[in-house]
């Protein structure tokens, strides 16, 4: 064998298959969650296509960057698709909007919270 050919399969052997990647990925995803768990509380991960489609709009969205930092995101009011990735619009409290691609964060969504949602989760929470 070349050098060059040698050159190639240690190339090639160092890549990771595809199911270790993924069991890497969750694992970053899981870390993550431990690590922001106060700000996570009643948010689900959106882990892929199907349940990103059922993310409505005026739910919240937090989500975390690729430098692993915890973005507030806000409420999502728009779902758009430019050169086949999906981005979500979200405002927030001061009322900008940003453009959040769901392929490139990690994403949590809590469906939105009418008052009496919220009335009814704090008397819950008096009778534990």
């Amino acid at each position: 064998m070349t050098d060059r050919e040698t050159q190639i399969n240690n190339i090639l052997n160092n890549f990771k298959s595809q199911k270790e990647w993924e069991l890497e990925k969750m694992k970053h995803i899981d870390n993550m969650q431990k690590k922001y768990k106060e700000y996570l509380e009643d948010y689900n991960l959106v882990q892929n296509k199907e349940e990103y489609d059922m993310c409505k709009l005026g739910g919240y969205i937090r989500y975390i960057d690729n430098n692993d930092i915890m973005k507030w995101g806000g409420i999502l009011i728009k779902k758009i698709q430019l050169h086949d990735i999906d981005y979500m619009v979200v405002l927030n409290s001061q009322k900008q909007s940003c453009k959040v691609s769901f392929n490139k964060n990690i994403i949590f969504y809590k469906k939105h919270m009418t008052a009496n949602d919220k009335t009814r989760k704090l008397f819950i929470s008096y009778l534990d």
